[in-house]
């Protein structure tokens, strides 16, 4: 099952912060910020482009820049700003989650988990084996 660390309780939500104070200077009606997307943010924050969205290094960096930021930081601690895990994840969120993460159909028995104690190889036997212009047989 899809889940978060268990140690992580909270979540910084800048785009909440953004949109709830309108004495943030990064709210729209003080910024004419034309979207919330963290390239858009960032960009109006530092005055250049951010290189390599997507990224999750480089997202990590620039989302740092965005609630480091003069224009941010102030805001870090309020009510808005920090949203426990179990707040963004709502019961149903977590049901619908589960059943994405369920196997589509029953794997095969007999089933063994790769670990390290248990590094086993496998190959589908020929007829089960879809390659060439004999597959599956």
């Amino acid at each position: 099952t899809l889940s978060m660390p268990t140690k992580i309780k909270y979540f910084l939500d800048p785009i909440n912060v953004m949109k709830t104070y309108k004495s943030c200077v990064l709210h729209p009606s003080k910024s004419k910020l034309e979207s919330f997307r963290l390239t858009t943010v960032y960009h109006h924050i530092t005055g250049t482009p951010l290189q390599g969205a997507h990224d999750s290094v480089i997202d990590v960096q620039a989302q740092s820049t965005v609630v480091t930021s003069s224009q941010f930081i102030k805001f870090i601690d309020k009510s808005q700003s920090i949203r426990s895990i179990e707040d963004i994840f709502s019961r149903c969120d977590k049901l619908e989650m589960t059943k994405k993460m369920e196997p589509l159909r029953l794997v095969h028995l007999p089933w063994k988990e790769v670990s390290r104690e248990n590094n086993i190889t496998w190959e589908p036997l020929g007829i089960d084996s879809f390659e060439g212009a004999e597959a599956g047989g």
